[in-house]
C-alpha cells in the first residue's frame, strides 16, 4: 500500500490527475517546448491574423519541401466539399464556413454530414477538392475526375495506403495517375493522444486495473500475504526506460512527457539518428530488438505501412523483458495480434495498453493486465476547432499555391 501511495503523490504532482475510468491527463510539466501548445482555447478567431511562420511554429507543423503549384495535378478551387458533422449545432457550421471563406472568398463551400450524404446529394461530380471526408476506397470511387486536393480529417492515412488486397491497389493506382494531392491532420491531435498515451503506460505502472478490479470486488488487500502485490508494479519512474519505436512527431511528444516525469528515454527512427535532448539515444530502425532488452515500457509510434505490417510479432515480443510493458495507440496493422496474445497468456510480457483493436478479436478483453479504451485517444474539447483551423491554414496555402502541410508521400503512404 505504501508503493502505491508513493505512485500516487508522483501521479498527482506529476500530471495534476489521473483519472483511469475517464481516461484524463492534465500535463504540468515545466519544459521550454511546452510554451508551444499553450494554455489558450484554439478559438477559430484566434488564428485568423497569424501569419504562415506564425501558424507553423505555434503548431509546431511539417512544411512540404516543394510549392504545390509546382507539383503535378494543382488546379485552382472552384468548389469544395466539406463535411461538417451532423451533430454540431447548425451555428458552428455557419462560423466555420465563414471562416473558410475568409481566405477563399471565389470558392463555393458544400457542407456534408458524411461521405455517404455527398454521395447522395451528388455534389462530389464537379468538386476540385474535398475536406474531411477521407481517403478510402469509398470516396476515391465517389469522387469526380476534377478533384485534385484530399484534405483528409484524420491523422494516420493507414486506409488510404495500407490496405492490402487487388482492391487496395486499384486505389492506389487511381490516387497516383490521377496525380491527387493528399493532406492529413497529423500533428494537430499529437498532445491529446500522447497524454492519454501516458495515462495508459502510468496505469499499467502503477496496476491501476489491478486495483480497479479489487475495488469493485471490495478487497482492500493492504498485506504482502494477500494476493494483491506484482513484482512488477513496485517501481519508480526514474528507475524506467521507454522505447519509442518510431520518434515522430506523437513518439516525440510521448517521450517528452515521460522524460519530464524522470524516465530514460531511448527511440528508434527510420530516416537518421537525430533526436531532441531528452532523448538518450536514437538508434536506427534494425536496432529495434536489441533497444527492447533495455525497455521497461515500449511504446509503438510507427505509421502502419508495407514495411511495417505485424511488425510487433512473437520476436520481438521474445526480445522484451518480460516485466515489460507494450502499450500501441490506434496501429492496428503493426502489431501481430495472435503473437502478442501469445505473449501475453504466456507471460513473455507483463502487460499490454492500447486505444484501438481488431472488430472481430474479443479475447483480448479478459486477458489480465489489459488495459483497453475505445479510439478516444484524440478527444479534446479543442478537437474540432484545432480541425478547421487547419482546414482554413491549408486551403488558404492551397489556393495560393504555397507549400502545404502535411503533404503525404503517395509512394511511401506517409
Amino acid at each position: 500500500m505504501r508503493t502505491l501511495k508513493v505512485f500516487m503523490i508522483r501521479i498527482r504532482s506529476a500530471i495534476g490527475v489521473l483519472s483511469l475510468a475517464g481516461i484524463t491527463c492534465l500535463v504540468a510539466c515545466s519544459n521550454e517546448e511546452q510554451s508551444t501548445t499553450g494554455s489558450d482555447n484554439y478559438r477559430l478567431e484566434d488564428y485568423a491574423d497569424l501569419s504562415p511562420e506564425e501558424f507553423v511554429q505555434k503548431f509546431n507543423l511539417r512544411e512540404s519541401d516543394v510549392a504545390v503549384r509546382d507539383l503535378p495535378g494543382w488546379a485552382p478551387l472552384k468548389k469544395v466539399v466539406v463535411e461538417m458533422p451532423g451533430n454540431e449545432p447548425w451555428e458552428n457550421r455557419f462560423e466555420r464556413l465563414e471562416f473558410f471563406k475568409g481566405v477563399a472568398p471565389e470558392v463555393e463551400f458544400i457542407p456534408v454530414k458524411n461521405l455517404s450524404d455527398a454521395i447522395e446529394r451528388g455534389v462530389l461530380a464537379d468538386a476540385q477538392a474535398t475536406i474531411g471526408l477521407g481517403c478510402g476506397p469509398s470516396t476515391v470511387d465517389a469522387i469526380g475526375p476534377d478533384v485534385r486536393w484530399i484534405q483528409s480529417g484524420s491523422v494516420g492515412l493507414n486506409r488510404c495506403f495500407n490496405t492490402i488486397g487487388e482492391e487496395a491497389e486499384r486505389m492506389q493506382d487511381i490516387l497516383r495517375e490521377r496525380n491527387i494531392l493528399i493532406s492529413s491532420i497529423r500533428d494537430m491531435t499529437k498532445h491529446a493522444i500522447a497524454q492519454h498515451s501516458l495515462t495508459i503506460m502510468l496505469s499499467l505502472i502503477g496496476g491501476m486495473d489491478i486495483h480497479a478490479e479489487r475495488q469493485r470486488r471490495h478487497i482492500w488487500g493492504r498485506t504482502t500475504t494477500d494476493v494483491v502485490r506484482d513484482q512488477n508494479l513496485d517501481v519508480e519512474f526514474q528507475d524506467l526506460t521507454l522505447l519509442v519505436v518510431g520518434l515522430g512527431s506523437l513518439g516525440t511528444e510521448v517521450g517528452r512527457l515521460a522524460h519530464a516525469l524522470g524516465m530514460r528515454v531511448i527511440a528508434t527512427r527510420n530516416t537518421s539518428r537525430s533526436g531532441p535532448d531528452f532523448v538518450d539515444y536514437v538508434g536506427l530502425s534494425d536496432e529495434m530488438f536489441d533497444l527492447a532488452k533495455q525497455a521497461d515500457i515500449v511504446f509503438a509510434a510507427v505509421p502502419p505501412t508495407s514495411a511495417t505490417l505485424g511488425l510487433f510479432d512473437m520476436k520481438f515480443f521474445e526480445a522484451m523483458k518480460e516485466s515489460a510493458y507494450f502499450v500501441s495507440i490506434t496501429r492496428l496493422e503493426v502489431i501481430n495480434w495472435e503473437d502478442l496474445k501469445t505473449a501475453l497468456k504466456s507471460e513473455k510480457i507483463a502487460g499490454f495498453g492500447t486505444d484501438d483493436l481488431p472488430q472481430d478479436d474479443f479475447e483480448l478483453w479478459d486477458l489480465p493486465r489489459v488495459i483497453i479504451t475505445p479510439h478516444v485517444s484524440d478527444y479534446s474539447p479543442r478537437y474540432r476547432d484545432n480541425q478547421y483551423v487547419f482546414y482554413r491554414e491549408n486551403l488558404r496555402r492551397y489556393i495560393a499555391g504555397e507549400k502545404l502541410l502535411n503533404l503525404i508521400d503517395v509512394q511511401r503512404g506517409y
